[in-house]
């Protein structure tokens, strides 16, 4: 039974381990690329900017 507690914890810190690392890198990518880096949504920058036009036809 005590296997499974260890094993949970171990679970748990190689997920927590792997958001932080992952977070890390986005914002070091991020000032790479000279962009701004939201913590909370990196996509607002996306949805704020405006809507292209379509200018697609229909098919056929």
């Amino acid at each position: 039974m005590e296997y499974l507690l260890i094993f949970g914890g171990l679970l748990v810190a190689f997920i927590t381990l792997r958001v932080w690392f992952g977070a890390r890198r986005a914002k070091i990518y991020a000032e790479i690329k000279k962009q701004k880096y939201n913590a909370m949504d990196p996509a607002l920058e996306k949805i704020a900017q405006p809507i292209k036009k379509n200018d697609r036809g229909p098919i056929g």
